[in-house]
Protein backbone atom coordinates (compact mmCIF):
# COMPACT_ATOMS: atom_id res chain seq x y z
CA UNK A 1 0.00 0.00 0.00
CA UNK A 2 2.85 2.40 0.90
CA UNK A 3 4.58 1.73 -2.45
CA UNK A 4 1.30 2.34 -4.24
CA UNK A 5 0.78 5.65 -2.41
CA UNK A 6 4.34 6.75 -3.18
CA UNK A 7 3.75 5.85 -6.80
CA UNK A 8 0.62 8.02 -6.94
CA UNK A 9 2.54 10.94 -5.38
CA UNK A 10 5.32 10.53 -7.94
CA UNK A 11 2.83 10.57 -10.82
CA UNK A 12 1.18 13.71 -9.45
CA UNK A 13 4.54 15.42 -9.06
CA UNK A 14 5.52 14.56 -12.62
CA UNK A 15 2.15 15.79 -13.90
CA UNK A 16 2.50 19.04 -11.93
CA UNK A 17 6.00 19.66 -13.27
CA UNK A 18 4.85 18.90 -16.81
CA UNK A 19 1.84 21.24 -16.45
CA UNK A 20 4.05 24.07 -15.12
CA UNK A 21 6.85 23.65 -17.65
CA UNK A 22 4.46 23.42 -20.59
CA UNK A 23 2.81 26.66 -19.61
CA UNK A 24 -0.41 25.43 -18.02
CA UNK A 25 -2.56 28.45 -18.86
CA UNK A 26 -3.03 31.24 -21.34
CA UNK A 27 -4.98 34.46 -21.79
CA UNK A 28 -7.30 34.57 -24.81
CA UNK A 29 -7.55 38.26 -25.74
CA UNK A 30 -10.23 39.22 -28.26
CA UNK A 31 -9.41 42.39 -30.20
CA UNK A 32 -12.87 43.88 -30.79
CA UNK A 33 -16.40 42.88 -29.90
CA UNK A 34 -19.63 44.47 -31.16
CA UNK A 35 -22.40 46.01 -29.08
CA UNK A 36 -24.88 44.01 -31.20
CA UNK A 37 -24.98 42.28 -34.58
CA UNK A 38 -27.25 41.48 -37.52
CA UNK A 39 -28.80 38.16 -38.57
CA UNK A 40 -27.08 36.65 -41.59
CA UNK A 41 -24.16 39.10 -41.71
CA UNK A 42 -20.75 37.47 -41.15
CA UNK A 43 -19.03 38.66 -37.98
CA UNK A 44 -15.25 38.87 -38.09
CA UNK A 45 -13.33 38.35 -34.85
CA UNK A 46 -9.61 38.31 -34.13
CA UNK A 47 -7.80 37.17 -31.01
CA UNK A 48 -4.45 36.32 -29.48
CA UNK A 49 -3.56 33.37 -27.30
CA UNK A 50 -0.94 34.56 -24.81
CA UNK A 51 0.81 31.88 -22.78
CA UNK A 52 1.02 33.22 -19.22
CA UNK A 53 -0.35 36.43 -20.71
CA UNK A 54 2.97 37.09 -22.45
CA UNK A 55 4.11 34.74 -25.22
CA UNK A 56 1.94 34.95 -28.32
CA UNK A 57 1.00 31.54 -29.69
CA UNK A 58 0.03 30.97 -33.31
CA UNK A 59 -0.41 28.46 -36.08
CA UNK A 60 3.26 27.47 -35.88
CA UNK A 61 2.56 26.27 -32.32
CA UNK A 62 0.14 23.71 -33.76
CA UNK A 63 -2.93 25.38 -32.25
CA UNK A 64 -6.24 24.58 -33.90
CA UNK A 65 -8.82 26.92 -32.36
CA UNK A 66 -12.57 26.55 -32.82
CA UNK A 67 -15.29 29.19 -32.77
CA UNK A 68 -18.92 28.64 -31.81
CA UNK A 69 -22.01 30.57 -30.71
CA UNK A 70 -25.02 29.44 -28.69
CA UNK A 71 -28.52 30.80 -28.17
CA UNK A 72 -30.80 28.50 -26.21
CA UNK A 73 -30.51 25.08 -27.83
CA UNK A 74 -29.16 26.49 -31.10
CA UNK A 75 -25.45 26.16 -31.85
CA UNK A 76 -23.53 27.46 -34.85
CA UNK A 77 -19.85 27.08 -35.63
CA UNK A 78 -17.53 29.39 -37.46
CA UNK A 79 -14.24 29.16 -39.32
CA UNK A 80 -10.80 30.10 -38.00
CA UNK A 81 -7.36 30.79 -39.43
CA UNK A 82 -3.97 31.86 -38.09
CA UNK A 83 -2.15 35.08 -38.92
CA UNK A 84 1.37 36.43 -38.41
CA UNK A 85 1.78 40.10 -39.31
CA UNK A 86 4.10 42.91 -38.22
CA UNK A 87 5.59 40.82 -35.43
CA UNK A 88 2.19 39.86 -34.04
CA UNK A 89 0.66 36.37 -34.04
CA UNK A 90 -2.91 35.34 -33.52
CA UNK A 91 -6.09 34.05 -35.09
CA UNK A 92 -9.10 35.30 -37.01
CA UNK A 93 -12.55 33.80 -37.20
CA UNK A 94 -15.84 34.33 -38.95
CA UNK A 95 -19.28 33.32 -37.77
CA UNK A 96 -22.86 33.93 -38.96
CA UNK A 97 -25.85 34.12 -36.62
CA UNK A 98 -28.90 32.46 -38.24
CA UNK A 99 -31.59 33.98 -36.01
CA UNK A 100 -32.34 36.83 -33.64
CA UNK A 101 -31.74 36.50 -29.92
CA UNK A 102 -28.95 36.72 -27.38
CA UNK A 103 -25.94 34.77 -28.65
CA UNK A 104 -22.89 33.79 -26.63
CA UNK A 105 -19.65 33.26 -28.50
CA UNK A 106 -16.97 30.89 -27.26
CA UNK A 107 -13.44 30.66 -28.64
CA UNK A 108 -11.65 27.43 -27.76
CA UNK A 109 -8.00 28.39 -28.16
CA UNK A 110 -6.58 24.92 -28.84
CA UNK A 111 -4.07 25.48 -26.02
CA UNK A 112 -5.04 23.08 -23.23
CA UNK A 113 -8.25 24.40 -21.58
CA UNK A 114 -7.74 28.08 -22.39
CA UNK A 115 -10.81 29.69 -23.94
CA UNK A 116 -12.76 32.93 -24.15
CA UNK A 117 -16.45 32.75 -23.25
CA UNK A 118 -17.79 36.18 -24.15
CA UNK A 119 -20.72 38.06 -22.62
CA UNK A 120 -23.77 37.38 -24.85
CA UNK A 121 -24.81 40.09 -27.27
CA UNK A 122 -28.03 40.86 -29.04
CA UNK A 123 -28.50 39.80 -32.66
CA UNK A 124 -31.26 41.65 -34.50
CA UNK A 125 -33.00 41.30 -37.84
CA UNK A 126 -32.82 44.13 -40.29
CA UNK A 127 -35.32 44.85 -43.05
CA UNK A 128 -33.12 47.68 -44.30
CA UNK A 129 -29.93 46.96 -46.25
CA UNK A 130 -26.76 47.64 -44.27
CA UNK A 131 -25.13 50.86 -45.40
CA UNK A 132 -21.96 52.21 -43.85
CA UNK A 133 -20.63 50.48 -40.74
CA UNK A 134 -22.66 47.98 -38.75
CA UNK A 135 -22.51 50.37 -35.78
CA UNK A 136 -24.04 53.19 -37.85
CA UNK A 137 -26.68 50.87 -39.23
CA UNK A 138 -27.67 49.55 -35.80
CA UNK A 139 -28.01 53.12 -34.54
CA UNK A 140 -30.22 53.96 -37.53
CA UNK A 141 -32.67 51.18 -36.61
CA UNK A 142 -32.79 52.15 -32.94
CA UNK A 143 -30.28 49.77 -31.34
CA UNK A 144 -28.63 51.77 -28.57
CA UNK A 145 -24.90 51.57 -27.96
CA UNK A 146 -23.54 50.42 -24.61
CA UNK A 147 -22.49 52.87 -21.92
CA UNK A 148 -18.77 53.06 -21.12
CA UNK A 149 -19.38 51.07 -17.93
CA UNK A 150 -21.21 48.26 -19.73
CA UNK A 151 -18.62 48.19 -22.49
CA UNK A 152 -15.93 47.96 -19.81
CA UNK A 153 -17.75 45.04 -18.18
CA UNK A 154 -17.68 43.20 -21.49
CA UNK A 155 -14.04 44.12 -22.09
CA UNK A 156 -13.24 42.67 -18.66
CA UNK A 157 -14.09 39.36 -20.31
CA UNK A 158 -12.89 39.85 -23.89
CA UNK A 159 -9.52 41.36 -22.90
CA UNK A 160 -8.82 38.32 -20.74
CA UNK A 161 -9.06 39.91 -17.28
CA UNK A 162 -11.34 37.04 -16.23
CA UNK A 163 -8.49 34.61 -16.82
CA UNK A 164 -7.08 35.53 -13.41
CA UNK A 165 -9.62 37.87 -11.77
CA UNK A 166 -13.25 37.81 -10.70
CA UNK A 167 -15.82 40.57 -10.34
CA UNK A 168 -19.31 40.23 -8.89
CA UNK A 169 -20.85 41.87 -11.97
CA UNK A 170 -19.28 39.30 -14.31
CA UNK A 171 -20.64 35.76 -14.08
CA UNK A 172 -18.00 34.26 -16.38
CA UNK A 173 -15.03 32.56 -14.71
CA UNK A 174 -11.64 32.01 -16.32
CA UNK A 175 -9.02 29.30 -16.25
CA UNK A 176 -7.14 30.83 -13.27
CA UNK A 177 -9.99 32.92 -11.88
CA UNK A 178 -8.82 32.90 -8.25
CA UNK A 179 -5.20 33.62 -9.13
CA UNK A 180 -5.38 37.40 -9.26
CA UNK A 181 -8.10 38.06 -6.72
CA UNK A 182 -11.55 39.67 -6.64
CA UNK A 183 -11.62 43.19 -8.08
CA UNK A 184 -15.22 43.96 -7.05
CA UNK A 185 -14.27 46.19 -4.12
CA UNK A 186 -10.77 47.29 -5.04
CA UNK A 187 -10.46 51.04 -4.70
CA UNK A 188 -7.84 52.49 -7.05
CA UNK A 189 -7.71 56.03 -8.47
CA UNK A 190 -8.82 56.09 -12.10
CA UNK A 191 -5.64 57.78 -13.33
CA UNK A 192 -3.41 55.24 -11.63
CA UNK A 193 -5.53 52.33 -12.87
CA UNK A 194 -5.33 53.60 -16.46
CA UNK A 195 -1.54 53.91 -16.21
CA UNK A 196 -1.27 50.45 -14.65
CA UNK A 197 -3.36 48.79 -17.36
CA UNK A 198 -1.17 50.43 -19.99
CA UNK A 199 2.05 49.39 -18.23
CA UNK A 200 1.71 46.98 -15.26
CA UNK A 201 5.43 47.29 -14.52
CA UNK A 202 4.82 50.66 -12.79
CA UNK A 203 3.77 48.66 -9.75
CA UNK A 204 6.79 47.41 -7.79
CA UNK A 205 6.95 43.65 -7.68
CA UNK A 206 5.94 41.96 -4.43
CA UNK A 207 8.16 38.95 -3.62
CA UNK A 208 6.22 35.70 -3.78
CA UNK A 209 3.29 37.22 -5.67
CA UNK A 210 2.61 36.95 -9.42
CA UNK A 211 3.04 39.92 -11.72
CA UNK A 212 0.28 41.03 -14.03
CA UNK A 213 1.38 40.60 -17.66
CA UNK A 214 1.28 43.48 -20.09
CA UNK A 215 -1.61 42.65 -22.42
CA UNK A 216 -0.84 45.56 -24.76
CA UNK A 217 -4.19 47.24 -24.18
CA UNK A 218 -5.07 50.33 -26.17
CA UNK A 219 -6.64 53.50 -24.82
CA UNK A 220 -10.02 52.63 -26.34
CA UNK A 221 -9.96 49.43 -24.28
CA UNK A 222 -8.46 50.94 -21.14
CA UNK A 223 -10.94 53.83 -20.84
CA UNK A 224 -14.10 51.64 -20.62
CA UNK A 225 -12.32 49.16 -18.34
CA UNK A 226 -11.43 51.96 -15.93
CA UNK A 227 -15.03 53.21 -16.09
CA UNK A 228 -16.27 49.73 -15.15
CA UNK A 229 -13.74 49.08 -12.39
CA UNK A 230 -14.33 52.49 -10.77
CA UNK A 231 -18.09 52.75 -11.39
CA UNK A 232 -19.22 52.01 -7.81
CA UNK A 233 -16.60 54.29 -6.37
CA UNK A 234 -17.70 57.18 -8.58
CA UNK A 235 -21.36 56.54 -7.74
CA UNK A 236 -20.64 56.53 -4.01
CA UNK A 237 -18.77 59.83 -4.27
CA UNK A 238 -21.81 61.68 -5.67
Amino acid sequence: MRKFALGIVAVLLVATVAWTSYGGWAVVKVAKIPDAWIVGKPLQLSWQVRQHGVRQLGGDDDLRPTLEARSGSSVVRGTTSAFAEDGEKGFRGQIVFPATGDWQVTIHSGFLDAKAVLVPWRVVDSLKPVRGTVEEHLASIGVARFSEVERGRRLFVSQGCVTCHVHRDVAIRGQMSEFGGDLSDRRLPADYLASFLKDPSIKPRTPGKPEMPNLAMREKEITPLVAFLTAERRAAAR
